[in-house]
């Protein structure tokens, strides 16, 4: 049936080699359903097919509306530590698996469906996801994307004709969210805490032989395997610290085993440099602030390793915190030279960031505006006419054309390498919350938020720093 409107092969490996993590169920069509967005790169991406007369089958696909026995429709069980706290089970209370498929070019892909009813995990929810979420998910994962930051993708942004009740009353929506792989670091965990050694056994070896080939065949492809995720998540968190983004519930069941920004609820970009920002008013403590973030993630992998604690000696667990720091501030410092076009190397580097950081801390200046305005050839001029410039920053301009004295490139070459890597567009919360109010505008959002390194001068609106009407908005975990 669905040779009707693709050209991919259905595979569903991890469906059909473990399918103890999943339980199947029947998802909820929305109803009446329409399509608000597609993501025509992805969706070409993946092999289906550009025909006006497929698209009923598209959509019906999206939806949950074809019958094959070939569709996964299940859901996985996992645990986590939500909020520093073992939750013993937890599950995907809202998304659905709906296939594996691979393309023409040999690339293997997971759809799954947010937002789809109710599953063994909904603990007592309704299992659907509200429009306002979806299209938050949606523009971020596109906007992340083309930030080089590794995340899921979504594929569609779907509504229906029903309400869903929330903090209010709100309409449901779908996204069909795609990745390599879903699988979480709670995946692991679940299987361990229950001392399941046969099945955790098959999904690890499930695992490594599929998502990390390249140590497949090694005698300590376990280490191995671990020291991988702890690099790849040290490199994501950095990458993350760089352009300023905040995730909001850094869970241990909210992490992916393959780096990737995973499960995107009450996320946001700072504004100005605060590391005791708080993106998810439901965080009371502060757990997962800005400035945490780096620690989490290194806590987070030590629960992975914990869990896998049958496969590694004690040296081994304890060289994770060693290598996830390396492999940190490595990634760290290598973003922010980039950001400042820094590509020698000199010793007072790190000296030089560090106060450039203590100064954009105190002067409150927007973070992306002043590394996009540090990007053009009359940097000096445009950082000037900031009415946030501090003394700290006026000196570091003074220290910073002093370094760039050292560099090979000229001006003119290194505006050009910094305004690809300093974004002149962020997805700020208000944008998303012009997008929820009038879904008109996500199809031009979206075009600009996945070439945020354009000028868009037509757009120099979406640049600026949020409107005072809008600086109020606050995001939770309702979703």
């Amino acid at each position: 049936m669905y040779e009707n409107f693709s050209t991919f092969k259905i595979t569903n490996r991890i469906f059909n080699e473990c399918s103890f993590i999943f339980e199947k169920i029947n998802p909820t069509p929305l109803q009446n359903m329409k399509i608000l967005h597609l993501n025509l790169p992805l969706y070409k991406k993946l092999n289906f097919i550009e025909d006006q007369s497929n698209q009923l089958h598209f959509k019906n696909f999206i939806n949950a509306e074809l019958q094959s026995d070939q569709f996964v429709y299940a859901s996985t069980y996992y645990s986590g530590h939500q909020f520093g706290h073992y939750v013993p089970q937890l599950g995907d209370g809202r998304a659905t698996t709906l296939v594996e498929i691979q393309n023409s070019l040999g690339d293997f892909f997971e759809l799954q469906m947010k937002g789809s009813g109710p599953t063994p995990f909904s603990r007592m929810g309704d299992g659907k996801a509200v429009i306002r979420s979806c299209i938050r998910e949606y523009l971020a994962s596109a906007h992340l994307k083309a930030l080089n930051i590794p995340t899921t993708e979504a594929l569609s942004l779907t509504i229906g004709s029903e309400s869903v009740a929330r903090e209010e009353i709100e309409k449901e929506g779908m996204v069909v969210r795609v990745a390599e792989s879903f699988l979480r670091f709670g995946h692991f965990q679940f299987f361990s805490k229950l001392q399941d050694q046969s099945k955790l056994d098959t999904l690890l070896n499930f695992t490594i032989q599929n998502y990390f080939a390249n140590i497949s065949d090694s005698e300590n492809k376990y280490y191995l395997f671990l020291k991988e995720i702890t690099e790849r998540t040290a490199e994501l968190f950095a990458k993350w610290q760089c352009i300023g983004f905040c995730h909001g519930v850094l869970n241990t069941d909210n992490m992916s085993i393959l780096g990737l920004t995973l499960d995107y609820g009450p996320y946001g970009f700072i504004e100005n440099l605060d590391f005791n920002h708080i993106c998810n008013h439901s965080d009371h403590q502060g757990r997962y602030s800005f400035g945490n973030q780096p620690t989490i993630g290194l806590w987070n992998i030590q629960q992975l390793a914990h869990s896998l604690n049958k496969y590694l000696s004690k040296d081994e667990i304890t060289s994770i915190t060693e290598i996830y720091s390396t492999a940190f501030f490595k990634h760290y410092r290598n973003n922010l030279k980039l950001k400042c076009g820094l590509y020698e190397e000199d010793q007072n580097d790190l000296n030089l960031l560090n106060n450039l950081q203590i100064a954009l801390v105190n002067s409150k200046i927007d973070y992306t505006l002043f590394f996009r305005n540090l990007s053009y050839e009359n940097f000096e001029e445009k950082l000037n006419s900031s009415s946030k410039n501090s003394k700290e920053i006026d000196q570091f301009i003074k220290d910073y054309k002093i370094r760039l004295k050292t560099e090979s490139l000229s001006s003119s070459e290194r505006s050009l390498k910094m305004l690809q890597n300093n974004p002149k567009f962020i997805l700020r919360n208000y944008l998303a919350q012009i997008c929820i109010e009038d879904h008109s505008q996500i199809e031009l959002m979206f075009k600009v938020l996945t070439a945020p390194y354009e000028e868009w001068t037509e757009h120099e609106e979406w640049a600026k720093e949020t409107p005072a009407k809008y600086c109020d908005l606050e995001v939770s975990c309702s979703s």
